[in-house]
């Protein structure tokens, strides 16, 4: 080849743009090389290799099912579903194409389909690994988050709480940790509703219950407690102090008596 031929072929080459073939053989089973393993990714397209007369199964997460097939040769393919199970069998002696799946996980699957009478597979199961991951981080998470609010693991309290109204529904404990505000209840006293206040009035907040406790996400400068006619109002004193208490209120751990 002359000097400028190769020149040439060089300048096409370079012109064209690169294309990837990645197709992914699933992995033999160890019992039986005809079952095949792989995991699942967004972008990658899976080779299957089948035989006529004979069907192939591929197997998705549990709950997971087919909504929609597109395949290059609709008649070169029979498809059909169970549960989370595809089910494929060639019908052509020459069916290779492509078989794109969408699921009710919002997962696409994408198949190279092709003839293989000396190694059929019989069926592949996919597993996910990037989902687990981020089930473990998500439990992981959580897991945190509720040490986070356990009541019993606050290291800094602060108690500066002072209260005055109705008795009946006053917590026995309250304190914050600087992001979330913690009120003891008596064993078997119902929970009243907790509204923070502030300039736009009353704002309903929905707490999480752990035994007797309520947890309230953020620190208030008050917090109004209903249930029916009873109200109490709980003032958190480790904000900026006025010059004089009410002298009907105490300040002693969070604990709260009815102005006099």
């Amino acid at each position: 080849m002359s000097t400028k031929a190769l020149a040439s072929l060089i300048a096409i080459l370079v012109v064209l743009p690169a294309v990837a073939i990645g197709e992914v053989y699933p992995k033999s089973s160890r019992v039986d090389s005809r079952l095949r393993y792989t995991s699942y990714h967004p972008d990658q397209v899976y080779r299957l290799n089948a035989a006529i007369g004979r069907a192939c199964f591929i197997q998705f997460a549990e709950g997971e099912q087919m909504e929609k097939y597109y395949t290059g040769d609709s008649e070169a393919w029979e498809v059909g579903k169970h549960g989370n199970l595809v089910a494929i069998k060639p019908k052509a002696d020459t069916p290779e194409t492509n078989l794109i799946i969408s699921t009710n996980r919002e997962r696409v699957y994408v198949f190279e389909l092709a003839l293989d009478k000396r190694a059929p597979m019989y069926g592949i199961r996919f597993s996910y690994p990037n989902e687990k991951r981020k089930q473990a981080k998500t439990k992981q998470l959580k897991a945190a988050l509720a040490q986070s609010i356990d009541p019993n693991r606050q290291g800094n309290r602060n108690h500066e709480y002072a209260g005055s109204g109705d008795t009946s529904i006053q917590p026995e404990e309250v304190f914050d940790n600087g992001s979330h505000t913690f009120m003891r209840f008596a064993e078997g006293q119902r929970f009243p509703a907790i509204f923070a206040t502030g300039i736009g009035g009353e704002r309903l907040i929905n707490p999480s219950v752990r035994d007797n406790w309520l947890i309230l996400a953020g620190v208030e400068r008050q917090w109004r407690l209903r249930d029916g006619e009873a109200v109490l109002c709980v003032r958190n004193d480790a904000r900026p102090k006025r010059r004089r208490d009410n002298p009907g209120e105490t300040t002693h751990r969070g604990i709260m008596r009815a102005a006099q």
